[in-house]
């Protein structure tokens, strides 16, 4: 089975935690397994067995890109809203 999922944080025993919300499921993977590459935030397409451990990781960089360009257009509209802040310097 294919499932797309996304590295959440790294441990530190040296492990990504990976998300596959679509399954509800949350993996541990040793770094050194991860593609070269691959940081927090990352999009992946792992393929699990009958048993759903983790035989083959790519990182889906399309997905990758678009939740990053998604994440930046919000700060940068945030960033237009913001008047400053509210508390005056003495």
């Amino acid at each position: 089975m294919k499932v797309e999922a996304v590295i959440d944080r790294f441990t530190e025993q040296r492990q990504a935690v990976v998300l596959a919300e679509t399954i509800g499921k949350e993996f541990f993977i040793d770094q050194a397994k991860l593609p070269e590459g691959a940081v927090r935030g990352d999009y992946l397409n792992l393929e699990l067995d009958k048993n759903d451990q983790v035989v083959n990781i790519v990182i889906n960089q399309e997905k990758t890109m678009e939740r990053k360009k998604s994440v930046q257009a919000k700060l940068a509209q945030l960033r237009q809203k913001s008047t400053g802040s509210k508390f005056r310097r003495d």
